[in-house]
């Protein structure tokens, strides 16, 4: 009268369901493992961009010191080079 499952249609429909669950947690694993390896490359690209920062200011300071004049203020520079705020892309 009542079809506890355990038949041949039981059956197929408990397969159908691990396969799906199956899939289901492989993509979730897929786009766990993509969001993790974004994060990590966006905190590299934001290391990056320090490490360019304190470039730029030594690279400043050296070129004032050669021709003799004190460190010149971020106004006196060409904005092209001027990296504050700068957050790269994803």
């Amino acid at each position: 009268m009542y079809d506890l499952g355990f038949g041949p249609n039981g059956l197929v429909s408990l397969a159908i369901a691990a396969l799906a669950l199956l899939v289901g947690l492989w993509g979730w694993f897929l786009v766990n493992r993509a969001s993790v390896r974004a994060n990590e490359q966006i905190r590299l690209l934001q290391d990056i961009a320090e490490q360019q920062r304190q470039q730029t200011a030594l690279l400043k300071s050296l070129a004032q010191s050669a021709r003799g004049g004190s460190v010149a203020d971020d106004d006196d520079l060409s904005p092209a080079l001027d990296f504050k705020g700068f957050i790269p892309e994803r």
